[in-house]
C-alpha cells in the first residue's frame, strides 16, 4: 500500500493547488520502484505485485523530465499540461493494479514454519554441494509404539514412517512448508530440502532465501513451460532432473549408512519404513530413479513413491536430425553438398518432441497425482503423455489421482500462498476442494496411498470425496481403489 500511496500522490497533484509547489513529488515513484525491489530479496516472487510493479516503471519513465528537473533543482509544471483524462486514465490504472495485488495478497502467513521444525545444513563432498534440511517431528500421539525405547524412561515412543519430500524447484520449500506440517501431524516424519543453484530460492538454515540468477531462473521457466513440447528445453529440463536424482541418491544414502552427513532425524522417524514423494522434475527423477534394476533390492526400507504432477522429460525423444539421405560417390560432388546443405540448414530450426526414449518402470509401488487436465487429450499428449504411459505400462503396482479442478500447482500451499497462480493455471473441471482444502486433501491423498502398503494402524486413513478420480493398473494388489479414497 506504501507504494500505491507514493504514486498516488503525484498522480492527484494536478487536482490540488496546494501540491503544486511540491516538487518533491516527483522522487516519490522513484522511492516507489526502490521498494518494490525490495520486495523481491525480502518476500520472493510475488505475482500478484508484479502489474504494480510494472505501472511503477512507467511512471517513472512518464516524470522522467520533472525528476531530471528536481535533480537538477529547477522548477517543473509539466504535470499541469497533464488533462484531467490522462491524470484519471493514470488513477483508474494506479486503482485497478492495486486492487489486484490487494485481493489476490495471500491468506497464508508467508513465513515457514518454526514450531516442531528443525534445520540443518549437509554437505555432499562428492558434488560440493550445500542441502539444506528441513525436518518436521510428526505429533507426538502419532505413529507406531515401541516399548522400552532408550531414553525414555520407560515410556512407549510412538514411532512413524519417514517421508522425504522434494519441493518443486519453481518455488522450493516456500510452497510445501504447510503440506509438510500437514503431513507430521499425520504420523510422518517429513524431510524436506532445498539447494543453492537448482531452487528458486534455496532457504538456508537460518532462514535467508538465495534466489537463482536471472539466466538459470529463465532456463528453470523454459524447462517448465516448454520441456515437453521443445527439444532444448527439454534438455534444460533434463539437467534440472539429473540434479534431483543425485540429490536423491545423496538423501537416501545418507539416511541409509548413518555416516558423517546423517541428516539429523528425531528418533520417532523410522528408518526402516520410507516413502518418498516428489514434486515436478523431482517426480521424475524419483520415478526414473526407482526404475534402475536392482533399486528394490537395494533399499528395502523404501516402501513407496509419489509423484505429483512430475512429467517425465528424461523419456521424451527429439526429433533426429536431418541427413543429406544421398551417397556422395552415387549422387555426386555438387548435388550431395545441396542436399548436405538442405539438411544443415532444417536442423537449424528448433527441434520438438517425438515420442519416447525409454519409458521408466519402478520396481515399487508408485502414486501418480496429476492435474485434472490429463483427463482431457490437449494436454495428455503434451505434457502428461509421459506420466500416463509409465503409469500403464508399469509391471508394479501403480495408482494414478486426479481431483477435478485441480491445476498443475493445486496440490501444495500455492492456492493459499499464490492465489493469482492458481487462478492463472486452474483445473479443467468444476473444482470440488476450495483453496483451503488443497493442503489437507493432498496430505490425504498421500497418507492414504501409504496406509494402503503398511496396511497397519501407523497412518489414519481420511475419507475422501468419490468424484476423486482413482485409478490402478493391472499390477495392482495392494487394495481396493477406493482405500485410497479412504472409504
Amino acid at each position: 500500500m506504501l507504494i500505491a500511496f507514493f504514486l498516488f500522490l503525484p498522480l492527484i497533484r494536478p487536482f490540488v493547488k496546494n501540491l503544486w509547489g511540491l516538487d518533491g513529488l516527483s522522487l516519490l515513484p522513484l522511492l516507489a520502484l526502490g521498494i518494490f525491489i525490495g520486495l523481491f530479496p525480502a518476500y520472493g516472487i510475488r505475482p500478484e505485485c508484479l502489474p504494480l510493479g510494472l505501472y511503477v516503471i512507467f511512471l517513472n519513465w512518464v516524470h522522467l523530465s520533472a525528476l531530471s528537473s528536481v535533480f537538477q533543482r529547477m522548477r517543473n509544471d509539466d504535470f499541469r499540461d497533464r488533462g484531467p483524462v490522462a491524470s484519471g486514465i493514470y488513477l483508474g490504472v494506479l486503482i485497478a493494479v492495486t486492487a489486484l495485488a490487494v485481493y489476490f495478497a495471500p491468506s497464508l502467513d508467508m513465513d515457514l514454519e518454526e514450531s516442531g521444525v528443525s534445520t540443518s545444513v549437509i554437505h555432499d563432498q562428492v558434488r560440493n554441494v550445500n542441502l539444506y534440511l528441513r525436518v518436521y517431528a510428526p505429533s507426538p500421539d502419532q505413529g507406531r509404539e515401541t516399548p522400552g525405547a532408550p531414553g525414555l524412561s520407560g515410556q512407549a515412543l510412538r514411532k512413524g514412517p519417514l517421508l522425504l519430500l522434494v519441493p518443486p524447484a519453481a518455488g522450493s520449500v516456500l510452497v510445501v512448508d504447510r503440506l509438510c506440517e500437514d503431513l507430521s501431524r499425520r504420523g510422518f516424519t517429513v524431510l524436506s530440502y532445498s539447494r543453492q543453484g537448482v531452487d528458486a530460492p534455496a532457504v538456508r538454515e537460518t532462514g535467508a532465501k538465495q534466489l537463482l540468477s536471472p539466466v538459470r531462473s529463465i532456463r528453470l521457466f523454459q524447462a517448465i513451460f516448454q520441456g515437453t513440447r521443445r527439444a532444448a528445453a527439454n534438455n534444460l529440463g533434463r539437467a534440472i532432473e539429473e540434479e534431483r536424482m543425485r540429490d536423491l541418491e545423496f538423501l537416501i544414502a545418507s539416511i541409509r549408512n548413518r555416516g558423517d552427513s546423517d541428516p539429523p532425524l528425531p528418533v520417532s522417524a523410522d528408518r526402516s519404513c520410507i516413502f518418498i514423494a516428489a514434486y515436478g522434475a523431482g517426480g521424475a527423477a524419483l520415478t526414473t530413479m526407482a526404475s534402475v534394476p536392482g533399486f528394490a533390492g537395494k533399499n528395502p526400507a523404501i516402501r513407496g513413491i509419489i509423484s505429483l504432477e512430475g512429467p517425465i522429460l528424461s523419456a521424451l525423444g527429439h526429433e533426429p536430425l536431418k541427413t543429406p539421405g544421398l551417397s556422395r560417390t552415387e549422387a555426386g560432388f555438387l548435388r550431395f553438398l545441396l542436399a548436405d546443405i538442405g539438411a544443415r540448414l532444417s536442423n537449424l530450426r528448433p527441434r520438438k518432441i517425438a515420442g519416447f526414449d525409454a519409458l521408466p518402470s519402478p520396481e515399487i509401488p508408485a502414486f501418480f497425482i496429476l492435474s485434472d487436465r490429463a483427463l482431457y487429450s490437449r494436454y495428455r499428449e503434451r505434457r502428461y503423455m509421459s506420466v500416463l504411459e509409465c503409469f500403464r505400462k508399469g509391471n508394479n503396482p501403480a495408482a494414478l489421482a486426479r481431483v477435478p479442478g485441480a491445476g498443475p500447482l493445486d496440490y501444495s500451499d500455492v492456492p493459499k500462498k499464490y492465489p493469482l497462480l492458481s487462478l492463472l493455471f486452474p483445473g479443467d473441471l468444476k473444482p470440488i476442494w476450495s483453496q483451503e482444502e488443497y493442503i489437507p486433501g493432498t496430505a490425504s491423498l498421500i497418507t492414504n496411498f501409504a496406509a494402503a502398503i503398511l496396511q497397519d494402524d501407523s497412518l489414519r486413513r481420511t475419507p475422501l470425496e468419490e468424484s476423486i478420480y482413482i485409478d490402478i493398473n493391472r499390477a495392482w494388489y495392494l487394495a481396493p481403489r477406493e482405500y485410497i479414497l479412504g472409504l
